[in-house]
């Protein structure tokens, strides 16, 4: 595999420093020195000013510089960065960070000067970062790209922000709080470095253990939640983001647009990516102290242990605040927690009245921990009376390890509790100072754990056996858009539904009095009488609708009202007659809203909530990211308040909520396969206890770009199902190839420790001795929008087994891939890496990729032979004779 491209930023080997300079303190001498006393790699200074400063280390331009430098920081007056820039890549720099301040550049100007550089940087091929920015910094490895003089200690959390006034002040409150760096990314004027790209590279930085991410506006919303996704499969990760309360626009005219803003989507965003939120600066370490401790929980049921009353019900207040589960202790372990003389209640919350640290405390914490009942435990600690007992943090740390649960401590006090919270910290227990910051620690916990379950899943664009009618709904939207229209009628967006086989109420239009009394008979009464208009999207509003018209007589007399009431209050707008339904009433009616919704950075959400007239001063509603299965659907259901109606609710039997959840997979395969709607609107969706069915609904659309592919317009790429095959080996055997999934991780994990050393060797290029959980969740769970993994099985005694797999990862150019292939050894020779590989470059070309290239060890002539015989141009490598570059235009 390929080093990363920001390998070249991140873990550089050489590293210059270009300045102007006049004298020996001027910033880039002082950067200079600084780098050559940390940095382990080799430090270069070039300034024609002063070139003899240093001996053999300062040149007056960069070509003087001996051997390849890897990155390159300039530090001059802004008149001078594109010439530098020139020569940099003249010499085949390819990584450049720009720090020099454009204070003279205001406005037009200054954006001007700054296009102008990103353009210079990419018909050079160079990446840059700045100009005029924090840059980054890498600790353990004393790489400073950054001119902030502030200590930045090395740790195992990396923060990427796209404010650098942020990475000063949250350096500056590290140094002062004990908190250590792997990284600190500035993305302000990083054009050429992507979000998802370093997030990529952190996923693979073993100094990095948690990420913190501050957030401000997101450009390329694929990239950035592709790098989430990828990075939250093996590594906490916590955002924070800024410009939560935007105005919704005025003209914004369907319920479902109204009610969701662009956080509403942002929160859903970060759900499905397994990723925690947090919503003050003070929360993001708070989150990021706590994930040392992240392991799978196997529930969410709190238990709290504390020195007196009023810490625990402190805590207590604020696991109800966050709705989370307080555990009810066993009948057992209440009853040993009341033998000891101590303790003043032995139920949830436990606590004590004297105030020690002695044997009777750590005998009850371990009655807690132990307890089956029991999935967190938060001990709350105050100054103690008397002498602590010996070894006090050594035996909480062992009941942790025994009871393999996670455990905070809170630490209420001053000096007389700092030594207890020192030594906890050191070993690795998470220590808070008030019992509300240890009950979020929790919470983020659990939110994470929650989070990563919608993370796994993997659903289809077609949830259903019975597929949908996608070609017939396409042609009324298309007819729609020809007519010069973008909101379809009544009858165009039931005919919609109704083609992803939605159940909605039979409705006829009606002219004419006559009319309207004919389909009332057809329909069955009482029914209800719509205005129908192209003009008016919400028709209670316009006085547009007469409800329980209960026979003949009544039917004629409520069109004409109706008729005139619409015209008197919109005298402009176009009617097109009344729509006519039968008036669906039951005891047992909830009333919901359900729709789409397109967002203008992460595409098509699923909106789902209470639903009615008085919808919008209710706003109670959940959202969540297509494609959905039934584990997001059931989620979503249960996300909003009026989940709680749908079961039995006073005189109402329980809903039947598996009806509503197969119209929300129907309602996410619509947001899949028809692009053009920006606005479905289901309200009401009417549910009982029997059956759903729309009522009302409005659909509106758009044209989408000619050269947009398939799924181009979804955040989350559906599960590829299309390419599922079968394929047959000479010998006869049937071999079923289709993409991976999450749930493959143990296929994976038993077909890689079943090859060969030389296999592995190969597939690898480097000895791989135990295949580690993180290395599954990438092979296993993948981003489809850029990543393709092909699995080949075979069925033995009932049971499927992999044999091979063929893989291809987008490159950063976009148009490119490199490919990695593998079959079983037992297996090879059969045709099947040949096949796997046929596959894979079809799908490669269907995805509009140009190339694929790989990587291939010089002595692996099996592999350079399939290569060769697809047609595969190989090629040395220039920077390393013992392996080949293999390339094939698709």
């Amino acid at each position: 595999m390929k080093k990363h491209y920001l390998t070249h930023f991140f873990d550089p080997s050489t590293i210059a420093i270009i300045g102007a300079g006049e004298r020996n303190d001027s910033v880039d001498v002082k950067l200079f020195e600084r780098l050559r006393e940390e940095f382990r790699g080799k430090t270069w200074l070039v300034n024609p000013r002063l070139r003899g400063l240093f001996a053999n280390r300062s040149f007056a331009t960069i070509d003087q510089v001996p051997g390849r430098v890897d990155l390159a920081i300039i530090i001059t007056p802004d008149s001078m960065i594109a010439e530098q820039l020139e020569r940099c890549a003249d010499v085949g720099i390819d990584s450049v960070v720009v720090l020099s301040h454009l204070d003279d550049r205001e406005g037009f100007l200054r954006r001007q000067f700054v296009d102008n550089l990103a353009k210079t940087a990419e018909r050079r091929g160079v990446r840059m970062w700045g100009p005029d920015c924090y840059g980054f910094a890498r600790p353990a490895a004393g790489i400073r790209a950054t001119l902030d003089r502030g200590e930045i200690r090395p740790g195992n959390i990396a923060l990427i922000s796209h404010s650098g006034a942020i990475c000063r002040a949250v350096t500056d409150w590290a140094v002062a709080n004990g908190v250590g760096f792997s990284t600190i990314i500035s993305l302000e004027q990083a054009a050429s470095v992507s979000p998802g790209d370093i997030l990529d590279y952190l996923v693979i930085d073993q100094q990095t253990e948690c990420i913190l991410f501050y957030a401000e506006g997101i450009k390329d919303s694929r990239s950035f939640l592709s790098g989430l996704r990828g990075a939250a499969r093996s590594k906490p990760v916590i955002v924070l983001k800024s410009g939560r309360h935007i105005e919704i626009p005025e003209q914004i005219t369907s319920h479902t647009g109204a009610l969701v803003g662009n956080d509403h989507v942002f929160n859903a965003v970060l759900e499905r990516a397994g990723i925690v939120r947090a919503y003050s600066l003070t929360d993001l370490f708070l989150a990021a102290r706590a994930f040392p401790i992240h392991r799978q929980l196997r529930g969410e049921r709190i238990a709290i242990l504390s020195h007196g009353n009023g810490p625990a019900m402190m805590a207590c207040d604020m696991v109800f605040d966050l709705q989370l589960p307080l555990a009810h202790l066993s009948p057992e372990k209440s009853a040993s927690l009341a033998s000891l003389s101590s303790i003043e209640s032995s139920e949830n919350p436990v606590y004590s009245s004297g105030f020690e640290l002695g044997e009777q405390f750590l005998q009850a914490c371990e009655l807690i921990a132990t307890d089956k009942n029991v999935d967190f435990l938060i001990l709350i600690i105050t100054p103690p009376k008397g002498k602590v007992i010996q070894d006090f943090e050594e035996r909480v740390l062992a009941i942790q390890k025994k009871s393999y649960k996670p455990l905070v401590v809170c630490c209420m006090g001053g000096d007389k509790v700092q030594g207890i919270k020192r030594t906890l910290q050191e070993k690795g227990i998470p220590v808070f100072s008030s019992p509300e910051n240890a009950v979020k620690a929790a919470h983020y916990l659990i939110t994470y754990q929650r989070n990563r379950t919608f993370l796994l899943q993997a659903p289809a664009a077609l949830e259903h056996s019975e597929p949908p009618d996608i070609e017939g709904a396409q042609l009324i939207i298309e007819g729609v858009l020809q007519e010069g229209r973008k909101v379809l009628n009544q009858m165009e967006s039931r005919a919609v539904l109704r083609a992803f086989n939605i159940p909605t109420n039979p409705s006829w239009v009606a002219h004419t009095p006559n009319e309207a009394l004919v389909a009332a008979e057809s329909v069955g009464f009482p029914v209800v009488l719509k205005i129908n208009s192209p003009d008016i999207v919400h028709k209670m509003d316009a006085d547009g609708v007469t409800l329980n018209v209960m026979n003949a007589q009544a039917v004629r007399s409520a069109y004409k009202k109706l008729v005139e009431d619409v015209q008197a209050k919109m005298p402009n707008a176009r009617l097109e007659g009344v729509i006519v339904e039968h008036m669906v009433t039951s005891s047992a009616n909830r009333e919901l809203l359900l729709g789409i919704k397109s967002d203008s950075v992460f595409g098509p959400v699923v909106v789902f909530g209470h639903g009615g007239a008085m919808v919008e001063v209710m706003k109670d509603i959940a959202i969540s990211l297509p494609p959905l299965n039934s584990v997001l659907a059931s989620a979503l259901v249960d996300s909003p308040k009026v989940s709680r109606m749908l079961k039995n609710y006073r005189n109402m039997p329980e809903a039947k909520r598996s009806e509503l959840e197969n119209i929300i997979l129907r309602v996410s395969e619509m947001a899949s396969e028809l692009p053009w709607i920006r606005s479905l609107d289901i309200n009401p969706l009417v549910l009982d206890d029997k059956r759903a069915l729309v009522l009302d609904a409005v659909i509106e659309v758009d044209y989408i770009p000619a050269a947009q592919r398939h799924y181009d317009h979804m955040a989350i790429h559906p599960y590829p199902s299309d390419l599922e095959t079968t394929i047959q080996l000479r010998n006869g055997t049937d071999i079923v190839v289709r993409p991976i999934r999450p749930e493959d991780a143990e296929l994976e994990r038993t077909f890689i420790e079943g090859l060969s050393q030389q296999s592995r060797y190969y597939r690898f290029m480097h000895n791989v001795k135990n295949v580690t959980p993180e290395m599954l969740a990438r092979f296993t769970q993948i981003d489809y929008h850029r990543e393709l993994a092909l699995v080949a099985l075979v069925d033995e005694q009932g049971k499927q087994k992999e044999i091979g797999i063929s893989r291809y990862v987008l490159n950063p150019d976009g148009i490119s891939c490199e490919f990695a292939v593998v079959v079983s050894d037992q297996w090879q020779r059969t045709g099947i890496g040949y096949k796997l590989m046929e596959l894979l470059i079809e799908a490669a070309r269907a995805k509009g990729l140009k190339y694929m290239d790989g990587i291939v060890l010089k002595d692996n002539t099996g592999m350079r032979k399939l290569a060769r015989s697809m047609g595969f141009e190989i090629r040395d490598h220039d920077q390393d004779e013992d392996i080949v570059y293999v390339v094939k235009k698709l």
